[in-house]
């Protein structure tokens, strides 16, 4: 039926419906990190959507739950292909933002990128 049709369609690449990709951040800083550390991390991811165009509905901000205090901070960014995300989780910039900046001052994290349509 039409239904097997689409889905025979998305996996062997034929046209298919546009869909957006979420990468979804959560982490928190070590708890010796410096204020003035913590805000240039924050002020640096915060510049990102201007460092990688494919960038799309960016946002960034502290935990405010009251259920779950695991991660401190969040960000989700939305991008229109799965390429675009590894193009920019494979650049060179960003390797070089996760090695020297993000990691030495980043306790914990945990990472989804997820697809909808």
């Amino acid at each position: 039926g039409p239904d097997h049709d689409r889905s025979a369609r998305a996996l062997h690449g034929a046209p298919r419906e546009p869909s957006v990709i979420h990468h979804v951040v959560l982490f928190r800083f070590h708890d010796d990190a410096a204020e003035h550390q913590r805000r240039q991390i924050l002020e640096e991811l915060a510049s990102f959507p201007d460092r990688f165009p494919t960038m799309q509905r960016w946002a960034l901000g502290n935990n405010i739950s009251r259920r779950d205090g695991t991660f401190t901070h969040g960000f989700t960014v939305e991008f229109a292909t799965e390429q675009e995300l590894r193009a920019y989780l494979d650049s060179e910039e960003h390797e070089r933002f996760i090695s020297e900046r993000w990691r030495p001052l980043v306790s914990s994290r945990a990472i989804v990128s997820f697809e909808t349509p």
